[in-house]
């Protein structure tokens, strides 16, 4: 990025080989159209097996990556970006890695005493499913390593354990089995340091799964969301301890159970959420002030190399 402050030609990096390709280029191409629309150049890239030739014909001079899922979401991507030494927005490679993987995102935030579901982990190595939990049912299953709700199953009892056991090993080698936390269910945007308004998330029926995430109507949105002032503070405490924990204070999504009498739990930290005009964070940001068009150009003002020469 110049020293004028005109970062040049910007690679929009959106598709890649997850499960969630459909929804980055959703993503992508919205944030491509916003960048645009602030006066940025822009050069949207479909991530494939071939980025690293891609990176050197199209000459970027920032990257831009709006890549959700495994090789996008986990550091693989971020770390391409830092041998071929482009700068790049949203995570480095170490919040990515550590984000994309639960188990080790809820082991280090328990161990800092930030508050999580309890869990167990099982591995395919493990066989059909445990014979017992070390808390009741109702219980979430779900893959380590997916975003969009890929995988994941609420079983209600232990006879529909083993059929959710198989649909998130189909897709990870590990699964997590964690407790079902009270609702509501809510969401922190962290941006720049801070915490926006709390997102509640009410699905009409039934709970957030893939198609109440992206069907519209089936879900409402409020903001800020319809919980008391306590509770909203230790959201967004806990929201913003979780985000330096893990190194993703310029911008992050922290996803949050409020837990009822249990007091609120961390569920995961989402490095590149969903950005479009309606997503969850840019709904947020909306909440004060800053526009889908603004929010981007933010994200894009703090890339930079991490790891690269000084």
């Amino acid at each position: 990025m110049s020293d004028s402050g005109n970062p040049g030609r910007v690679g929009v990096l959106m598709g890649g080989l997850s499960t969630e390709r459909p929804i980055s280029f959703k993503s992508g191409k919205a944030v491509a159209e916003a960048l645009r629309s602030r006066g940025f150049e822009v050069v949207e890239i479909d991530v494939g097996r071939d980025i690293d030739e891609v990176l050197r014909r199209e000459r970027i001079d920032v990257a831009f990556p709006v890549l959700h899922g495994k090789w996008g979401e986990d550091g693989c991507i971020q770390g391409l970006l830092e041998s071929v030494g482009v700068p790049y927005a949203g995570p480095s490679v170490a919040g990515a890695a550590l984000t994309m993987d639960k188990v080790v995102t809820i082991h280090l935030l328990r161990g800092c005493g930030v508050p999580v579901p309890d869990g167990v982990v099982w591995t395919r190595a493990q066989g059909d499913a445990p014979a017992s939990l070390p808390f009741d049912h109702p219980v979430v299953v779900k893959p380590v390593r997916e975003g969009s709700s890929f995988g994941i199953t609420i079983v209600q009892d232990a006879s529909g354990l083993a059929e959710a056991v198989s649909t998130a090993l189909a897709l990870d080698d590990r699964i997590l089995i964690e407790e079902c936390v009270a609702g509501p269910e809510l969401t922190v945007g962290v941006l720049e340091g801070r915490a926006l308004p709390v997102v509640e998330i009410a699905p009409k029926d039934g709970w957030f799964d893939f198609d109440r995430k992206y069907t519209k109507g089936m879900t409402e949105y409020h903001v800020p969301a319809r919980i008391d002032d306590d509770l909203r503070d230790r959201v967004q405490a806990i929201a913003l301890e979780a985000a330096r924990l893990t190194g993703c204070l310029d911008s992050c999504r922290v996803d949050v159970m409020g837990g009822a009498h249990r007091g609120p739990r961390v569920l995961e930290v989402n490095t590149i959420p969903g950005m479009t005009g309606t997503s969850l964070l840019p709904m947020a940001a909306g909440a004060v002030g800053i526009d889908f068009p603004e929010l981007c150009e933010r994200l894009l003002r703090m890339a930079r190399l991490r790891n690269g020469p000084a």
